[in-house]
């Protein structure tokens, strides 16, 4: 058995694939080689697409063939959100689907107001879409839409309201975003303290216990759930 290092863009996709389908991820992915992470990750894109295949109506629309997102504007992103809505709600979305440049600390948000039962709009952060890819765009939209299709129906709509949990399931979509640390382990050189993760081998670096320059480990990714993966960059 091979013990070469999975990519992080491929251990990233597992992932999403892994809260896609409602899995639990554990501590067996810190222990995967490239060849077991692509078996799992392939074995899961089957069952996404046999899953999202018993929603299909007539569109031609496949959710699973999307690799790539135009984020010159709007557009293509909100063709996107409307071929879901149709196909796991059988109607479209009204509200404006957008990027967010800025928007770092969530995957997107559907923005309402309550006062006036007004659905507003739904948004995608931008960063989280070159972080993670186009796959978990999709899921972070089908969860938006699950929010959104809710409310307008008037029914508990809320991350911690069990129908939605239950929507979420129904429609194959995350209940979290992906929230992921990725990076060189650095330690101080003087007394190997753990000073953090950084992207980038920087020599004029230095710590703070000691004042004196870092030593750069290996290239990690740490999910959600805590669980460290040693990846190539």
């Amino acid at each position: 058995m091979s013990n070469n290092k999975p990519t992080a863009l491929i251990m990233k996709y597992l992932y999403s694939l892994i809260l896609e389908l409602g899995e639990k991820p554990d501590s067996l992915l810190s222990r995967l080689s490239y060849e077991e992470a692509m078996d799992w990750m392939n074995r899961l894109k089957r069952q996404a697409k046999e899953k999202a295949k018993a929603f299909q109506n007539h569109s031609s629309f496949h959710e699973q063939s999307v690799r790539a997102i135009d984020t010159s504007d709007h557009k293509e992103l909100a063709w996107l959100g409307n071929q879901l809505s149709l196909t796991y709600y059988g109607r479209p979305c009204k509200v404006p689907i957008e990027w967010d440049k800025s928007l770092k600390n969530a995957a997107g948000f559907f923005a309402f107001n309550q006062h006036i039962h007004k659905p507003i709009r739904i948004v995608q952060s931008m960063w989280q879409y070159n972080q993670f890819g186009a796959q978990h765009v999709i899921g972070t939209l089908k969860h938006e839409l699950a929010h959104y299709h809710l409310f307008i129906e008037g029914k508990p709509f809320r991350d911690e309201d069990e129908v939605f949990k239950q929507e979420c399931k129904r429609i194959g979509a995350p209940l979290y975003a992906l929230a992921m640390q990725e990076g060189y382990e650095t330690s101080c050189a003087a007394c190997g303290t753990f000073v953090g993760l950084e992207k980038k081998e920087r020599k004029k670096l230095k710590s703070r216990c000691c004042k004196e320059p870092l030593r750069f480990g290996s290239y990690v990714l740490i999910f959600p759930n805590g669980v460290r993966v040693e990846v190539e960059k």
